[in-house]
């Protein structure tokens, strides 16, 4: 080695030798092998060298090649240094770590709230529109209780709708939320917002049509409960347009205020043969509502009332000093005393000679009226109405009452209009009637009572023989 040395030296400049001589000076001694094992050159050059002296660990690192990260700056402990700094990095990269989760977690969830907002845009499309919904058809009812919550909640619950809270929505926006007709509607599901809304305010069209023939002298509740039989409305629905009076039509002005009156307009359903659209819903629907039916019925029946009274009849009633609500007060008396136009006639000149003579006989003591108390007051009657009931009962029997009734008693056909407007010319005051219809008449009380001990041995006989 020292050989070598003194070879190379012989090419080395008085300049240089200093240096290596300063380098030799520095040249860590040998060790044996056992010395070299398991220590490194920084361990071994930490062991010969105080930890106070700085100064050496600093010209130990700048010749291993090692670069501290940092300025040095004198401690204590450089070592109890570095661990501090190697905590501090482990606390940065897991602070990273979080932010990084924390940030796909926010990715994620905004993914997924943007894609619960395009399903619900998506289906809020599909429900205003109907498109790509099943063509499935349900029956859907109106009726007057339900207000638009909840016809829109049963559009859910029949399936017709998806997002009621959406329809409601556009309801209000569009100003839709009013306009329904009560009925019974043939609904899709398939349908948009507006088709529906539409069809719920449009009334349902019936094609199919039946031919109802009302005879003469029915009453107004017989004719209600003909009209329901062959599904043209509901008799209650019906029974609203009699009642009272509706202020409608030219004759409603003649008839009189009684508050004894039971219903307003009987008298004035004029018989005939009506063709009506057949509500075929009804079979379906017990509750179904018909009041918009019945009132186009009895529109069509007092207008065809209207137009049977000629302006002859009006003054043939100015003659005989009666009024039209009077004259069809009288002809109900007679269609259904008499049976055909010679006995009305007849009939009807027994209620002329009383009527015009009120104070010999101030009642009139026809037994029809009987019957109507029967068949229609009565009925009306329970323990809420009945002093009410009673007065209107009396109002009625022309045993008590004097002159005509209150109203009519049934609706008369034309036959008896024209009898109580040409009566016949006698001097009857009384008449009875057989079961068989032959009439006997009598201008005194004991020429009737002997008629009526005659046609009482008359049917005892007839009885007998059968």
């Amino acid at each position: 080695m020292d050989e070598n040395r003194l070879e190379n030296n012989e090419n080395i400049g008085e300049e240089d030798y200093g240096k290596t001589q300063e380098m030799d000076s520095i040249q860590l001694p040998k060790l044996s092998e056992s010395d070299h094992h398991g220590i490194t050159p920084r361990e071994e050059f930490t062991e010969l060298n105080s930890a106070d002296d700085m100064s050496k660990t600093l010209l130990m690192d700048s010749m291993s090649g090692e670069l501290p990260e940092d300025d040095y700056l004198p401690a204590e402990n450089p070592v109890h240094r570095r661990k501090k700094k190697h905590k501090k990095k482990q606390i940065n990269h897991t602070r990273t770590m979080g932010q990084i989760f924390l940030g796909v977690l926010l990715s994620v969830g905004a993914l997924a709230l943007g894609v619960m907002a395009a399903v619900n845009v998506i289906g809020g499309m599909r429900d205003i529109t109907g498109l790509a919904k099943p063509n499935r058809q349900t029956d859907f009812e109106i009726n007057a209780s339900m207000g638009v919550n909840e016809i829109v909640d049963n559009l859910h619950a029949a399936g017709v709708i998806d997002m009621p809270a959406l329809m409601k929505t556009y309801m209000k926006l569009t100003k839709q939320e009013s306009g329904f007709l009560n009925g019974v509607y043939t609904l899709s599901a398939n349908m948009s917002y507006n088709d529906l809304l539409e069809t719920l305010k449009t009334e349902k069209t019936y094609t199919k049509t039946v031919d109802v023939a009302i005879p003469e002298g029915l009453t107004a509740a017989q004719i209600g409960k003909l009209l329901e039989e062959n599904l043209v409305c509901r008799a209650v629905d019906f029974e609203t347009c009699y009642k009272a009076k509706l202020n409608k039509y030219d004759f409603e002005e003649g008839i009189e205020a009684d508050s004894n009156r039971l219903n307003m307009l009987e008298g004035y359903i004029f018989p005939d043969t009506y063709q009506f659209y057949v509500i075929d819903d009804m079979k379906k629907y017990p509750n179904f509502d018909t009041k918009k039916y019945a009132e186009r019925v009895a529109e069509k029946m007092f207008n065809h009332f209207e137009s049977q009274i000629t302006r002859s009849m009006r003054s043939r009633m100015a003659e005989l000093g009666l009024t039209l609500d009077e004259t069809i007060r009288l002809a109900s008396l007679i269609q259904w005393e008499g049976n055909n136009e010679e006995n009305m006639a007849m009939v009807s000149s027994v209620f002329h000679n009383r009527l015009n003579d009120p104070e010999t006989y101030p009642q009139l003591q026809s037994d029809t009226t009987d019957t109507y108390i029967d068949e229609v007051i009565k009925p009306a009657t329970n323990s809420s109405n009945r002093e009410k009931m009673q007065a209107v009962t009396d109002a009625y029997d022309t045993y008590k009452c004097e002159g005509l009734p209150a109203g009519a008693i049934c609706n008369p056909g034309l036959d008896a209009i024209n009898a109580a407007l040409y009566p016949a010319d006698t001097d009857y005051y009384y008449f009875v009637a057989s079961s068989s219809g032959e009439f006997f008449w009598a201008r005194t009380l004991e020429g009737h009572n002997e008629n009526i001990a005659y046609v009482e041995q008359l049917e005892a006989q007839q009885n007998g023989e059968s």
